[in-house]
């Protein structure tokens, strides 16, 4: 199942906002007034610096925390509005993997992926039976037996993943699943959330202050800071044309294609022809003519030579997204019409001035929020 093959959203925010008396001073608003909708079936990376109100958007999601005000309703059911025992069929919908596992070190893998059946009433064979199921679904069908502090930082993640998928959720919170891990282990979990999504058609909300993550796994991102969504959307779209200082600051953390003041000044000097840097992937693209197949063939066409001197373009949901800053030599005349037929089909800015279309670097935020 995929997003498109329903209309109504997963979970809907509704002006939601929750707000923690303090011990001192003014209450602290973790949340504020956020109206979101999360698609069906789909990958959803909610990313933001700390303090931003991620960790406790995902309260409000399982019920953990309910909204001061506004409306969190999570397939179909509003949270203000169930009652104790509606609360805990909630949950048992929406599983939930944690950035450190949170195991139980007194059971073995097979107890920790069997614990919440065992809540939930399931028998001794049945529970046996799912576990092996789960277990075989992870790649840990060998370790059923043994004990968490045998196991990897990846096995032991694996191993939340198998407890939190035990009661068939529809939805999983995967709170910072992948923070405490190396970047080979990052990559298997996170190919296994996608195997989640893609065969068991769970929705997944990735919770995370990792723009890498959301750019290899997820569908849509939502961008928060402050406790507000300040932007969402298309993850090729975001990536290709932020619109938030925030937001920009991210993309360029991962995309790492536009050259560092000090990197330009060195380009600049091996490279006496004019610098221009054109976007590759972003909405100015008219039809087959990219900003790839330009940078090949427009300069050349007005006898101008261009060099590649920096860059950095990656696919994200089949799309290229980056940018390309070329060095061009020739005729000052000629330069110029190469540099105005390029900006019909792309994006084209000097490196060396501030991008106003782009906006600025942000400061990481310095609001308060919650510790999970």
């Amino acid at each position: 199942m995929t997003a498109s093959d329903t209309t109504a959203p997963a979970i809907s925010f509704a002006g939601a906002t929750r707000t923690f008396p303090a011990r001192r001073g003014a209450p602290v608003t973790a949340v504020d007034d956020v109206t979101l909708d999360i698609a069906e079936g789909g990958i959803t990376g909610v990313i933001g610096w700390s303090g931003a109100g991620k960790s406790t958007l995902v309260r409000l999601v399982n019920a953990l925390e309910l909204p001061t005000s506004g409306t969190v309703t999570v397939r179909g059911r509003v949270t203000t509005e169930l009652s104790e025992r509606g609360l805990a069929e909630l949950r048992r919908e929406v599983g939930m993997i944690f950035q450190q596992f949170a195991l139980m070190s007194s059971r073995t893998v097979a107890g920790n992926v069997g614990y919440p059946l065992a809540v939930a009433g399931w028998s001794r064979e049945a529970r046996r039976a799912r576990v092996a199921e789960l277990l075989e679904f992870v790649g840990l069908a060998d370790l059923a037996g043994r004990y968490p502090a045998r196991l990897s930082g990846g096995q032991k993640q694996r191993v939340g993943i198998a407890r939190a998928l035990a009661t068939s959720p529809s939805i999983l919170l995967a709170d910072e699943a992948t923070s405490a891990l190396d970047p080979q282990t990052t990559r298997e979990v996170l190919d296994l959330l996608r195997r989640v999504n893609r065969e068991l058609g769970t929705t997944v909300v990735v919770i995370t202050h990792e723009m890498e993550v959301v750019a290899d796994i997820c569908d849509r991102v939502v961008v928060m800071e402050a406790g507000r969504v300040i932007e969402s959307g298309d993850v090729h779209d975001v990536f290709a044309a932020p619109s938030h200082p925030a937001t920009q600051r991210f993309v360029r953390g991962v995309l790492q294609d536009v050259p560092a003041p000090d990197t330009l000044a060195r380009l600049a000097s091996r490279h006496p022809g004019r610098l221009v840097t054109v976007a590759v992937g972003g909405a100015a693209e008219d039809g087959d003519d990219t900003a790839q197949d330009a940078v090949a063939r427009i300069p050349a066409a007005h006898g101008v030579r261009s060099t590649v001197v920096h860059g950095g373009i990656r696919e994200l949901g089949g799309r290229p997204v980056g940018s390309l800053t070329l060095s061009l030599t020739g005729d000052d005349d000629a330069v110029a019409a190469a540099v105005a037929e390029l900006s019909a089909v792309a994006r084209v800015t000097d490196p060396r001035q501030p991008d106003t279309t782009a906006g600025t670097t942000a400061t990481p935020s310095t609001s308060t929020e919650r510790p999970a």
